[in-house]
């Protein structure tokens, strides 16, 4: 899985993500192929999840929330399912991936109930229901906030599967009991602004755990998301990279990316590309001349930074000359950037391409070209909201650079050929993975 890094604290001086300004545009490239996927995104059974607590918490007032004055129901119900599955769940191994499963370790051994004030400190964004609801939302789990067509598709296989007939509907049956065991306790969380119950864990290792997706509802859920996007502002080719990346011949190409040294989306692209539909291969067109651009750009910022830690002393601009990655990127980005342009041009992404990267446009140096680079960082760091972060080194009036304390670290420079930024084929994998779609022959490791 590639590395996420954490995110920035609103209130901090430094700037560890990003350096040259060079992910937004990824990012939309990303969405625009698999509209809703995130790379942090990897157990597609939090989607059932999700499905259950809109349909519990519909009973609730839109306006409802906690003694807290700020826990909505859905929040309380993510309270009990991770406090339940950290608690009752024997096999550690299963946690892997559940939001929060820290703070719910550490509340239980201190004795203390599930809380806003000990929970997750952006519930909306790191918590199951922010990290999935952009994919719910985007497949029909949700609904204007309540559960969609493809969430009761998905929370009827789930019923079954688990024998919980009545958790829907008004019939009878052992899920009606359930159903209305889970509604009181999240409205005597609401009332305590905690979680009011501790005898129920058990059920959430039985009836949610992550991995544990039953067969009915491993296909609604495959069905949901390679479903069309039909009706969307953005169409996206969701379905079409799921359905080829699942295939034999996908799944045997990434398989053997993935035991590499580099697993390359790039090669996977390459494979893609003869087989996706013309605007798919458009995009991924576009993706590709971007991340040439942007490899060019990182390699040689890594490179200048791997550089400073090595000398350890401030180091002036014409040093970097002598850098294999500095020397390629000056001789060539100027010669990539039109292409670049003419590739996001269907996409409506020129104009911030060209706000952002307009000092690359033109040949340079590679003294001037690095001097430009690095200016060009800090340029990115002052603009970055609220008020600005710090450059990762400092830069002294005889113009040598010296490398911040906090950014000492190894960098490892990645293939020239390699992206930059990664574009959900590894969280789409993993849906794989957890969907019992991947053969048995290629592995899943």
């Amino acid at each position: 899985m590639p590395m996420l890094s954490e995110a920035d604290p609103a209130e901090s001086a430094e700037g560890s993500i990003d350096p040259l300004g060079i992910y937004p545009i990824a990012d939309s490239l990303a969405s625009r192929m698999v509209p809703g996927v995130r790379e942090r995104q990897q157990h597609p059974r939090f989607l059932t999840v999700i499905a259950a607590s809109l349909w519990l918490c519909s009973t609730f007032d839109e306006e409802h929330v906690a003694e807290d004055g700020v826990s909505e129901p859905w929040q309380v119900f993510e309270w009990y399912v991770v406090e339940g599955l950290a608690r009752e769940t024997k096999d550690k191994s299963l946690l892997r991936g559940l939001p929060g499963r820290d703070k719910a370790d550490k509340l239980r051994a201190e004795g203390i109930p599930m809380s806003a004030r000990g929970y997750l400190k952006g519930p909306r964004t790191f918590g199951f229901h922010g990290i999935y609801r952009a994919l719910a939302r985007e497949i029909g789990v949700e609904q204007a906030g309540r559960l969609g067509d493809a969430g009761f598709s998905i929370l009827s296989a789930w019923e079954s599967d688990q024998e919980l007939e009545g958790f829907l509907g008004s019939g009878g049956g052992p899920g009606r009991n359930h159903r209305e065991r889970l509604r009181e306790g999240i409205r005597d969380g609401l009332v305590a602004g905690a979680t009011a119950r501790k005898s129920w864990g058990k059920f959430f290792v039985d009836h949610f755990g992550i991995y544990a997706a039953g067969p009915q509802e491993s296909e609604a859920i495959r069905a949901a998301i390679a479903s069309s996007d039909t009706g969307k502002m953005v169409d996206g080719y969701r379905g079409e990279i799921f359905d080829a990346l699942t295939s034999g011949a996908g799944q045997e190409v990434w398989a053997r990316e993935r035991e590499s040294d580099w697993p390359s989306e790039r090669r996977f692209h390459q494979w893609l590309m003869p087989r996706a539909s013309e605007p798919l291969r458009d995009l991924l067109h576009a993706i590709s001349c971007y991340e040439q651009f942007a490899r060019y750009l990182q390699s040689a910022f890594d490179a200048c930074l791997k550089y400073m830690v090595e000398q350890q002393v401030r180091v002036k601009a014409g040093e970097f000359t002598e850098l294999d990655a500095v020397k390629e990127a000056a001789t060539k980005t100027a010669g990539v950037y039109p292409s670049v342009v003419e590739a996001l041009a269907p996409l409506g992404l020129v104009d911030r391409f060209t706000r952002s990267f307009d000092p690359f446009a033109d040949s340079a140096t590679p003294a001037l070209w690095a001097d430009q680079l690095l200016a060009f960082h800090t340029k990115v760091q002052r603009d970055k909201p609220p008020a600005g972060k710090a450059p990762w080194f400092d830069r002294f009036d005889d113009g040598s650079y010296l490398i911040r304390p906090g950014y000492i670290r190894d960098y490892n420079p990645r293939p020239a050929s390699e992206y930059v930024h990664a574009y959900r084929t590894h969280s789409l994998w993993s849906f794989a993975s957890d969907l019992n779609l991947i053969s048995g022959e290629v592995g899943v490791g």
